[in-house]
């Protein structure tokens, strides 16, 4: 949903009436990610990959529910844009921390191939599909769509979290030994 909304951020704020403030709204974009980068090594030192990989999930729907709620508003717009950013740079250091993380640093190499080679060929689809939705459906329902099927991929981090979180050890009972 990254890259769909990348390459239709202008055209999908204009389809819901912010007109050229759409360029000027697109703006924020970077420096957004930039941002997150900086908040990122200040404050997420010890926030484990896997939550870093939840949060970013989480900003992607929240961009959306934020810009179909507040458009045409070009206050909501701009806030739509800065936190999209902030996801999308946290995004950039999720994709290449989380496989680590969960793997481990044996064959590193090809794991990543193997997940950005997926991560490549989704991406490169995700645009015609956004602007396919668009022209049948409309920006709003388009984005509604792309917001719940995001949706999907929290609920997926969040079942990885459970998966690698480390099991706590219960105290065997030792019976006493004035009991035996």
């Amino acid at each position: 949903m990254n890259s769909a909304l990348l390459i239709h951020m202008v055209p999908v704020m204009s389809a819901l009436g912010l007109g050229a403030m759409a360029v000027v709204v697109g703006t924020l974009f970077g420096p957004s990610q930039v941002l997150s980068h900086l908040i990122n090594m200040v404050f997420g030192e010890g926030l484990s990959q896997v939550m870093l990989a939840i949060i970013c999930a989480i900003l992607l729907p929240t961009t959306l529910v934020i810009l179909i709620a507040t458009a045409p508003s070009v206050p909501g717009a701009l806030v739509f844009a800065v936190v999209f950013g902030l996801g999308s740079g946290l995004n950039s250091i999720a994709y290449g921390t989380l496989p680590l993380a969960l793997f481990g640093s044996d064959g590193y190499g090809r794991r990543q191939g193997q997940i950005m080679s997926v991560r490549l060929v989704v991406s490169s689809m995700a645009p015609f599909a956004l602007a396919f939705l668009m022209g049948n459906l409309g920006a709003s329902w388009s984005l509604s769509i792309a917001a719940l099927l995001s949706t999907v991929s929290v609920a997926a981090f969040f079942a990885i979290m459970r998966l690698t979180r480390p099991v706590v050890a219960r105290p065997e009972t030792v019976p006493n030994p004035g009991e035996a």
